[in-house]
């Protein structure tokens, strides 16, 4: 990433105040109008959970007592059913525990028909487990209720919970952690006022003769064999219907549905419906069919179609009626009262006028081709895994015209069909956007309502139906076989509208408008009574629910969909003194319109565009803004109060302004100071692949036997890195040189056994000062180096990481004697991390930096030294050692550093010269005999450095501290003991005199 500081520079522009305080204004008002609230201001609706509930008939229901089954001190319990959903209230007074706000409700119910349940299960009771983290609270003008809420059903044992078939039920709260907290017993439904209701539905008799009823009844089992009901051109029989006063009415009737759910009922099953003469209708329709409601999902369709049309959209006639079929034989007469059925308006001209719009032809996909290859799959045995796949997709299917006849035979209507049928072509084939063809506001507005009533169905291509309006050349959706009442699970759009803006940015429009809470209150509350009605009607037959919770579930789905937690992630890639480069993925399911950079104060940083960026889902693209004069104005130091942006602290207080198409607000997005290019991401993974891969075999001078390597004696030239594997063994002979350079460096994942003696030492030195270094890692084997020298290395390094010591050791066992660490070109002579380890007679000098550097480790160093070491010279972390015998000879910094809760103990410790002694800080711990400390700066001293961590401790016998400038330096709070001794603190912040400050070495 290309980061430069960007210069603060006068503006050539004098720009009056008064103008300025203008625009200041100006964009406030914007920002308010445009952008979505943050977490101090009222939230959007989009961010306020939908809910249908009518409080007014809680409270009406708590202050008249209705339906009261149960009273204590605790609480009061009522029984309600909506639309046929039987809810419990459990209604609390004034305030709420913890527990009475968090705690389940559990319900045991004990039915009348016990003998029924124990053949069923082997309880004689069934259990109702449920959570309401969000009780109504109602006030009143005397009293507040807290009110929660349970449904009072069961999915695979409905019909032992019906009021009248429950004995009594026990109920309570608990918790999974600490029990039950309140239960209460016996309670029944005996309170429960009950009314007697009749069905009130109009009543159609369909007359047939026996001989055309039987051939009905052929076609039936016919079509419940192949599981598909196939229309063929003699199914019509002729009918007679005859409805209120209008008797015998010429008519035709057949079978109809495609599945053969209209038709396994032992009764209902699904008619059309076609009078004869033109003129005559019932309930306005010549053409209409009859079926179970079940088929489009009982009161959903009716609701759903009433809310169409309540939009200015094309719905069809919807109701249930009574239907009685009489099947006529002689002089015999049979009556088949069928009972409730859904009566349904088919597609002709009337639909249209009754929709008041202008006479004009209704298409569709002719799916007939679709249903009789999957009927010839289920008669060959096959499943739909067989289903031909070109007659699945919409642009295979021909386009078919309703009431063919007549449109072909009237110039008006034929012209009308040729014009509409090329639009749907030229939308099958790509050459017409779904916003050209379509009423693009009606079209958008039948699919958020799709998805609102989860009617997905209707969304189906081959349950498509289409008019032409020859008013405005459109079409328009006619809404048909949505089966609404599902919870729905994603978005689901028109068929064809995919990468059409104009669809999307109306539809997203029209999402955050069905999605408020007010239109959905406003179209129950209008049909709220005759839904009612109709319920009533069905339940006299029928089993049926309603439950608008479904309508506040999709709301609120829909509301995530259209403000997610997350839409874009934003990566910063340039910044210089003109313009930002960022990297925008859009992480969400519709397009997004880049505005702006802003300000957290709301300022706005870069120019406008000429045309505002559009990122398309899953798409990545990178955005460059152009900064605007007074950017760095914008940042100002609190310290110095001077201006300018800061890397990379002040990418924070940059956001991103953004917005969907068609919503009304704005959103901000944090920027990720760094970002990712996908090219340098390729080498990376691929460099890192390739440091794994082992090479051993490369290199002739390198003897393989089975898992055994060797380097016989002799002298060797590496100029690339060696890569040594794991489960192997590395045995390197006495008298070995091998010389490292051109950044060379050895890796293994074995153990390596240096067996170098005195008379023939090893040698691993680098001649032209260019090798890389040694690195021993997770190796389940010890290690041992004898004799080895180790001469002016440098640490491993490559693209990918860098380790600190020129030789070093992780997570592995490791035994060094009588070798020598000298003049080595790295931060460490020895890094040994998260290991055991035994270092004796061994001689380190001349080290860059620190000469022994352990990090959580565990072992000895005896009879060693360590010898003008630029740094520290044993420098340990998290470890525990023990140093023996050991000569420390001028440190640039300490010569022994203990620090975050490290413990070292030992004897016969030799220090001089250099800068500091011995060190220990942030909760370690020192413990020596025998020591002397002589020639330094400062001798000892012990303190806290690291907040996280605490202070540090020395106890040290038989010291003895010589010409050193200050022989300690302790903290209060840690602590110096000499022969047990407690040495007086005298500092209260050590480490501000340390770290080259006054004693040691810079860290920086």
């Amino acid at each position: 990433m290309n980061i430069k500081k960007v210069q603060n520079k006068k503006s050539d522009l004098i720009i009056m105040p008064i103008v300025f305080f203008a625009l200041f204004i100006v964009s406030l008002i914007f920002q308010k109008k445009n952008t979505l609230p943050d977490n101090q201001k009222i939230l959007h609706n989009t961010e306020i959970p939908t809910t249908t509930l009518n409080k007014e008939e809680i409270v009406e229901m708590i202050n008249k007592g209705i339906n009261k089954i149960h009273s204590n001190p605790e609480f009061s319990i009522y029984y309600k059913e909506n639309q046929g959903v039987p809810k419990l209230y459990y209604v609390y007074k004034d305030s709420l525990t913890n527990r009475q706000l968090n705690d389940a409700f559990f319900i045991h119910i004990f039915p009348k028909d016990e003998q029924a349940l124990l053949k069923l299960q082997k309880y004689n009771y069934i259990n109702i487990d449920f959570f309401d983290f969000n009780p109504i609270k109602i006030k009143t003008n005397t009293e507040t209720y807290f009110v929660f809420r349970g449904v009072f059903s069961h999915k695979t044992l409905p019909e032992f919970l019906e009021p009248n078939k429950v004995k009594f039920f026990n109920t309570g709260r608990f918790s999974s952690n600490q029990g039950r907290s309140y239960q209460v017993n016996g309670i029944n439904f005996e309170n429960l006022s009950s009314a007697n209701v009749s069905n009130t539905l109009e009543k159609i008799t369909i007359s047939i003769t026996q001989k055309n009823f039987e051939k009905i009844k052929s076609r039936r089992i016919e079509a419940l064999k192949s599981k598909i009901l196939i229309k063929k051109e003699d199914d019509f029989v002729p009918s007679e219907v005859s409805y209120n006063t209008t008797k015998n009415v010429k008519s035709k009737i057949r079978l109809k549905g495609d599945w053969t759910d209209h038709l396994d009922d032992e009764k209902k099953w699904s008619f059309r419906v076609i009078l004869e003469d033109d003129n005559t209708t019932i309930r306005g329709m010549s053409k209409f069919s009859i079926q179970h409601p079940k088929v489009r999902n009982y009161e959903w369709e009716w609701l759903f179609q009433k809310v169409i049309k309540n939009n200015d959209l094309i719905g069809l006639r919807y109701d249930f009626v009574n239907i009685d079929i009489e099947v006529k034989d002689k002089d015999d007469t049979q009556k088949i009262p069928l009972g409730i059925m859904a009566i349904e308006e088919s597609f002709d001209k009337r639909l249209i006028e009754n929709n008041r719009r202008r006479e004009g032809i209704i298409l569709s996909f002719e799916e007939s081709l679709l249903w009789e290859d999957r009927k010839k799959s289920y008669d060959l045995k096959l499943n739909i895994n067989s289903w031909s796949k070109k007659l699945q997709e919409t642009q295979n299917l021909p386009i078919k015209v309703f009431d063919e006849s007549r449109v072909l035979s009237d110039p008006v209507l034929l012209k009308q069909f040729n014009v509409a049928k090329n639009l749907l072509e030229g939308l099958k084939k790509g050459e017409l956007k779904i916003s050209e063809v379509f009423d693009i506001d009606k079209l958008t507005t039948f699919v958020a309502l799709s998805n609102l009533f989860g009617g997905h169905h209707g969304l189906i291509d081959h349950n498509l139906r289409i008019y032409f309006n020859p008013v405005t050349n459109k079409l328009e959706p006619v809404c048909f076989d949505s089966h609404p009442g599902s919870r729905i699970g994603q978005i689901t759009n028109y068929p064809f509208s995919e990468g059409d803006m104009v669809y999307t940015q109306k539809l997203l429009e029209k999402f955050e408008i069905i999605s408020n809470e007010k239109f959905i209150k406003n179209f129950i509350d209008k049909f709220d009574n005759d839904l009612n009605k109709v319920f009533i009607n069905l339940k006299t037959e029928l089993k049926t629910t309603v439950d608008l919770s479904i309508l506040d579930y999709n709301s609120n789905f829909i509301k995530k969909q259209i403000n997610p937690s997350d839409i874009i992630v934003s990566n910063l890639l340039n910044i210089d003194q003109k313009k930002i480069q960022i990297d925008i993925s859009n992480l969400s399911d519709f397009p997004v319109i880049i505005n702006s950079l802003e300000h957290n104060d709301g300022k706005r940083l870069s120019s406008a565009f000429s045309s505002d960026p559009i990122i398309h889902p899953n798409e990545k693209k990178l955005i460059t803004f152009n900064i605007k004069d007074a950017f760095n104005n914008a940042f100002v130091s609190k310290k110095n109060k001077k201006g300018g942006f800061r890397y990379p602290k002040d990418v924070k207080k940059i956001k991103i302004k953004y917005k969907f198409p068609g919503i009304s607000f704005s959103r901000k997005n944090d920027i990720i100071p760094f970002g990712s290019n996908q090219d340098e991401t390729l080498e990376i993974i691929n460099t890192y692949k390739k440091s794994f891969v082992t090479n051993y075999t490369n290199f002739e001078f390198i003897k393989v036997k089975n898992n055994i390597l060797t380097i016989p004696r002799g002298k060797y030239k590496l100029n690339k890195t060696l890569i040594i594997p794991k489960d192997h063994k590395v045995f390197i002979e006495k008298g070995v040189t091998i010389d490292m350079t051109d950044g060379a460096s050895i890796i293994s994942y074995s153990p390596i056994i240096c067996r170098g003696t005195k008379d023939f030492p090893i040698h691993f030195f680098s001649s032209n000062h260019s090798s890389g270094g040694i690195f021993i890692t997770n190796t389940k084997e010890k290690s041992t180096l004898n004799h080895c020298h180790f001469t002016s290395l440098s640490n491993p390094t490559s693209k990918l990481w860098t380790l600190s010591g020129a030789i070093n050791f992780n997570e592995t066992i490791v035994e060094i004697s009588n070798s020598v660490f000298q003049n080595n070109r790295s931060e460490d002579g020895l890094n040994i991390i998260r290991s055991k380890f035994v270092i004796d007679s061994t001689v380190f000098k001349n080290t860059l930096s620190d000469a022994f550097d352990g990090d959580f480790v565990e072992g000895k160093i005896l009879n060693s030294s360590f010898l003008n070491n630029g740094n520290d010279g044993i420098d340990v972390s998290g470890s525990s050692i023990f140093l023996k015998d050991i000569v420390i000879n001028n440190s640039s910094d300490k010569a022994i550093s203990a620090g975050e809760s490290s413990t070292i103990t030992g004897m016969n410790i030799n220090v001089s010269e250099g800068e500091i002694g011995i060190v220990s800080k942030d909760l370690s711990s020192i413990s020596l005999q025998n020591v002397n400390v002589s020639n330094t700066k400062l001798g000892l001293s012990s303190f806290q450095k690291k907040s996280e961590y605490g202070t540090g401790s020395i106890d040290i016998s038989m010291l003895t501290l010589k010409n050193n400038e200050l022989d300690y330096l302790v903290e209060n709070g840690s602590q110096l003991l000499i022969d047990k001794a407690p040495v007086k603190t005298v500092s209260n912040k050590v480490i501000d005199q340390m770290y080259g400050k006054k004693y040691g070495k810079s860290s920086k």
